[in-house]
């Protein structure tokens, strides 16, 4: 156990929580879990009210508390919070309290520099001489559904959060991708990277049937599932093509799989069900997404012994040196076509290779050690 005086104190800022869902709040889920589990201090969360309950504002739960500030938003996944509000500036009162009244070494974290919820606690943070801790999630500029939006979040990230990254005490990234994408658009400082760490359950490799070939995640134009479908359906083979998701796709790539008596959709599944599909089937498990940060599910299939087909797109290139993890170049659509036939060619000389890398490298616990030492 960590002596009182190790101990830190954290409240982490995010623009959603649970159970809210999407990838950047599981990661803040997982950090607060497993800093209580490794006993490094409290930990109390402060998000945004989309996706929470009505009218819950403040909850303890598992351990740890969660303040919820009143929001909107005007566009999707961008909340915004109700500073009109006096339940606002309530919450805002609390937390002052709580970092002055306990006399405790507290730090503050941020998750990915495009979120309001970074910028106003970042500025919180420097106002009331907290130390801030940031935590980027992205490597490439903010593409939203029109070009007008897209240059708005553009200039938002050259002008505010290049003086925002100079002000932070000390900026994470989440790969190595994300680190040169910040020294060549933002910042020169020093920044250091911080792996998110997973929980494998373990599982014998004992697989069941024929191998199949799988696509796990969002429904969204950016995983570029419509060419992996193409491709699939040049190939002519009677292996199954299994897609796993939802996302505003799913109708368009329904429609478009009419007629392939090998491709199916499973929809939404929660991740036990996930991991339990890649322990028991020989899979395939392909990743032809335009964008990536460092992408879970290539990480979990090549865990549990398949093989894994993806883009060259940021941290992706970061997860395995082995030969089992096949990288491509995004929208190429041949590539694409020649690694699911190499794969089904060679796959028992492919398979099984990365578990000791991904074991090692991406250990939750480790990692958390590495984040408390980093701070402290």
């Amino acid at each position: 156990m960590n002596s009182m005086k190790n101990k830190i104190n954290i409240i982490q800022f995010t623009p959603y929580f649970p159970p809210h869902k999407w990838w950047l709040e599981t990661v803040a889920e997982e950090i607060w879990e497993h800093w209580m589990k490794q006993r490094y201090g409290n930990f109390i969360n402060v998000t945004f009210s989309i996706g929470q309950e009505d009218w819950i504002l403040d909850y303890e739960k598992d351990g740890y508390r969660v303040l919820v500030i009143p929001a909107f938003d005007i566009v999707p996944n961008f909340p915004i919070p109700k500073i009109w509000d006096k339940k606002f500036w309530n919450i805002l009162k609390e937390i002052k309290n709580i970092i002055w009244d306990r006399k405790e070494d507290f730090r503050i974290i941020t998750h990915t520099r495009f979120f309001l919820s970074s910028f106003i606690w970042g500025l919180f943070a420097i106002k009331n001489k907290v130390n801030w801790i940031h935590l980027e999630h992205g490597s490439w500029y903010v593409k939203l559904s029109s070009r007008f939006k897209s240059k708005v979040a553009y200039f938002y990230d050259r002008f505010i959060w290049k003086w925002i990254f100079k002000s932070t005490n000390k900026v994470l990234v989440i790969s190595g991708a994300c680190e040169k994408f910040i020294h060549k658009d933002f910042i020169e400082r020093e920044v250091e990277v911080f792996y998110r760490g997973l929980d494998f359950p373990e599982a014998w490799k004992e697989k069941n049937g024929d191998i199949k070939i799988v696509f796990i995640g969002r429904l969204v134009w950016l995983k570029w599932v419509t060419h992996l479908i193409e491709a699939y359906r040049e190939l002519g083979i009677k292996n199954e093509l299994i897609i796993i998701g939802d996302g505003e796709e799913k109708e368009s790539l329904e429609k478009q799989a009419e007629g392939a008596e090998n491709i199916s959709f499973l929809w939404f599944q929660n991740r036990d069900f996930v991991l339990d599909y890649l322990k028991k089937n020989n899979c395939i498990f392909v990743n032809p997404s335009y964008q990536e940060g460092m992408p879970t599910t290539v990480m979990e299939a090549l865990f549990y012994w398949n093989v894994a087909i993806a883009t060259d797109v940021w941290g992706t290139t970061e997860i395995s040196d082995e030969d089992d993890l096949i990288i491509i170049q995004p929208w190429n659509e041949d590539e694409l076509w020649k690694s699911i036939k190499i794969s089904l060619d060679w796959y028992k000389n492919l398979a099984w290779k990365s578990k000791g890398t991904i074991s090692k490298r991406f250990s939750r616990d480790r990692n958390i050690t590495k984040l408390y030492e980093l701070i402290k």
